[in-house]
């Protein structure tokens, strides 16, 4: 999709297991470009888990570029693990 200076590329991922709820996930990369022609990238990560009464979403931003390391592929999935976790509880 696009919009304006900004057009991202998304796509589903395979789906967190999360005891007891249905899940969903998908991934976007995102392109900027802004004066001069410099970019900016992101990297979007998102999982919902559809409990009972509620929805629990865990989205990660990231910056491909970054110095520091990745997180890691399950990141996401253990954050939403957490998330429904601490919502039952």
């Amino acid at each position: 999709m696009r919009f304006v200076h900004t057009g991202a590329q998304v796509r589903r991922t395979d789906t967190p297991a999360v005891d007891g709820a249905d899940t969903v996930a998908w991934q976007a990369r995102t392109r900027t470009v802004v004066e001069a022609g410099a970019e900016t990238n992101s990297d979007i990560e998102t999982a919902v888990a559809y409990l009972d009464h509620h929805a629990a979403f865990v989205t990660v931003v990231t910056d491909p570029g970054s110095p520091h390391p990745p997180l890691g592929p399950d990141f996401v999935a253990e954050l939403l693990a957490i998330t429904v976790t601490a919502l039952r509880d």
